[in-house]
């Protein structure tokens, strides 16, 4: 990805792929197949410095040169991936140190209570919130039983009334 001679970068979208090109200052086509592929080929394309081409257009030739041509010869996305290469090269926090600190800091209180997360704490009926879903469940029974009273009364009475 370093070789200047490089213009664009064809990708799938993994997670290895769409770092490497984000880090790499350079244009790319993301042809994402599954699972968050297409979510990360999006993540670049918004900023503008990738397109993000569906696998169902690889069989027509003609949006596949025209998508390869605009980064290739459309400085725009040279100019947008080297912008998002500067911004992550910038970061205020370096995400190395941030977590070479958290990593130091949990080895050094490895049984810290605060550390741990609280659902850790609590039982299966509240881990999964089969509380909530019970009452939610016996609401929306409830209220399907009052509509449904409501309605066969309402029906109950216009009939009545024609007969």
């Amino acid at each position: 990805m370093a070789d200047k001679r490089l213009k664009a970068f064809v990708t799938h979208g993994g997670l290895g792929s769409t770092t490497e090109v984000a880090y790499s200052g350079k244009p790319a086509l993301m042809v994402p197949i599954f699972g968050v592929q297409p979510y990360k080929a999006d993540m670049l394309a918004r900023r503008r410095g990738a397109i993000a081409f569906s696998k169902y257009d690889l069989k027509n030739p003609e949006k596949l040169n025209s998508a390869v041509r605009s980064l290739v010869y459309d400085l725009k996305y040279k100019n947008n991936a080297q912008t998002l290469l500067d911004v992550l090269s910038n970061q205020p926090i370096d995400p190395k140190q941030n977590l070479m600190k958290n990593l130091e800091f949990a080895m050094k209180f490895p049984n810290l209570r605060s550390q741990v997360p609280a659902i850790n704490q609590v039982g299966t009926i509240a881990h999964y919130y089969l509380d909530v879903v019970a009452f939610l469940t016996i609401l929306a029974g409830f209220s399907l039983y009052v509509l449904y009273s409501l309605l066969l009364k309402i029906i109950r009475r216009v009939v009545s009334k024609k007969f």
